[in-house]
């Protein structure tokens, strides 16, 4: 490849004249004129073919390479030079079905005799068969949380790195704090889940004899051999100030979610009670080096409409938005737990259709309290989720990675990348019968085991957690 150094450029100008006094050149024997991009071989938004092997990006003047800057192509060097004086020419070597971003900075550049340097130069495109809803390289490079352990960190970036190329397959454990259903399907697949959930449903029972969340012996497990733990928390509140009788669901209403950002309410004093006692079990997850997925008011809204389902929802999305805060602030700030990728479930139905943006929007906590995105779907048959997935991604404008945070049926993996809605992960929901695990309802072994056996799906064993 042929280079001109930057730093000889005899031709940038006539410097054979020098100020006495300053050294400075005399500029005068060339009019300073700037440099333009007049046309690029590979317009942005373009969908090319993988035999294109270069990019030609054209000046109006006479240029040359500085050595000392860094052309890329996805954020790695490329190989580039100047031909004809005014072409440069870089070279590409592409993969199907992928999203590019092809890059040359406002310092690489320079003007013959212009005294300046090109404009940056910035093409966006993707390759045949690449994602037709999502571009990957929109998604939140680093965690909200700067004081994230380095575990968490590295956990974070290892979906980032794979997001929009693979899916990592998930499974929720039952809530018994077990991994029963889990081993089930990787018997029954031949390849075990790299994702395994885990739910604080039963906080005000433990410990006991049969749940202890204080035995961190499953979790930890799952994370020694190579998966990754999702938590969540059905939240079981009193029924009332005088019903100590317990429930998550819409029965608990009289515990009214604006309430618990109320000091002094009896509800504040129950969450906060719960909140302490809850930190606890994370801070053991967090000294043992495992960080987690943790995912707590899911399906918040409900339907937009037709109301909600959990106590969390019954003073309005508003007040969830606060709900959500609130937690991550004692979570964080107070018992200073690092350890957790925070996962925000987006509701999107209204009246039993597609919700519309405003409202999904209008219900989301914000970029600086939220790492990744998913939502809940339970459809009758294998499929794609691509209109799911475009609201989901839509709702934070693609800025955050985008999960199928539970599904009953699995997704068509093929066909969901086919239709760009290649989801970050997918966690299938666990099913018993008189208190035993089975295959019946959503997924049969045979289908688990097709979806695991796809390579566009990643499992225990194919990646370094």
């Amino acid at each position: 490849m042929k280079k001109i150094l930057y730093g000889s450029l005899l031709a940038w100008a006539t410097l054979a004249t020098a100020c006495e006094d300053d050294h400075k050149p005399d500029w005068n024997e060339t009019s300073p004129f700037d440099v333009a991009v007049t046309s690029v071989s590979i317009t942005d938004g373009a969908v090319v073919s993988t035999s294109t092997n270069e990019i030609e990006v054209v000046y109006d003047y006479d240029v040359a390479l500085n050595s000392l800057a860094t052309i890329t192509l996805n954020n790695e060097a490329v190989e580039a030079e100047i031909k004809d004086g005014n072409r440069l020419i870089a070279s590409l070597s592409l993969t199907a079905g992928e999203n590019y971003v092809f890059n040359i900075p406002a310092n690489a550049v320079a003007g013959i005799g212009s005294k300046s340097f090109a404009p940056e130069v910035t093409v966006t495109f993707s390759t045949e068969g690449a994602s037709k809803i999502m571009d990957p390289s929109l998604a939140a490079r680093t965690l909200t949380n700067p004081n994230a352990t380095a575990e968490t960190v590295k956990l974070y970036n290892l979906l980032l790195e794979n997001y929009g190329k693979k899916q990592f397959s998930g499974v929720m454990g039952e809530v018994a704090w077990n991994t029963t259903f889990a081993d089930m399907v990787a018997d029954a697949a031949g390849k075990y889940p790299a994702i395994v959930g885990f739910d604080y449903i039963h906080l005000a029972s433990s410990p006991a004899n049969w749940i202890d969340y204080g035995d961190i012996t499953p979790v930890k497990n799952v994370w020694d051999a190579g998966s990754i733990p999702s938590l969540m928390w059905h939240w079981n509140v009193p029924k009332s100030s005088s019903d100590s009788s317990l429930g998550y669901d819409a029965s608990s209403d009289e515990f009214k979610a604006s309430n618990v950002l109320v000091d002094g309410t009896w509800e504040n004093q129950v969450a906060t009670a719960d909140v302490e006692k809850l930190a606890g079990y994370l801070k053991l997850l967090q000294d043992a080096g495992i960080p987690v997925l943790w995912r707590p008011f899911h399906e918040a809204a409900g339907d937009y409409t037709w109301g909600h389902w959990f106590w969390w929802g019954n003073s309005g999305t508003d007040t969830t938005k606060e709900l959500w805060k609130w937690l991550r602030d004692k979570l964080q700030s107070e018992y200073g737990l690092n350890n957790l990728i925070w996962v925000w479930t987006v509701q999107t139905a209204d009246e039993g259709k597609a919700a519309s943006l405003a409202k999904m929007q209008g219900a989301y906590p914000g970029d600086d309290v939220v790492d990744i995105v998913g939502t809940d779907i339970y459809a009758d048959a294998l499929s794609n989720q691509s209109s799911q997935f475009e609201l989901v991604y839509n709702t934070v404008a693609g800025k955050k990675m985008v999960a199928l945070t539970e599904c009953g049926n699995l997704l068509d993996v093929d066909a969901s990348f086919a239709d760009g809605a290649l989801w970050s992960y997918f966690m299938g929901w666990y099913e018993l019968k008189d208190g035993q695990p089975v295959f019946g309802e959503w997924n049969t072994a045979g289908e688990w085991k097709r979806i695991l056996d796809n390579p566009l799906v990643l499992n225990r064993g194919d990646f370094e957690n």
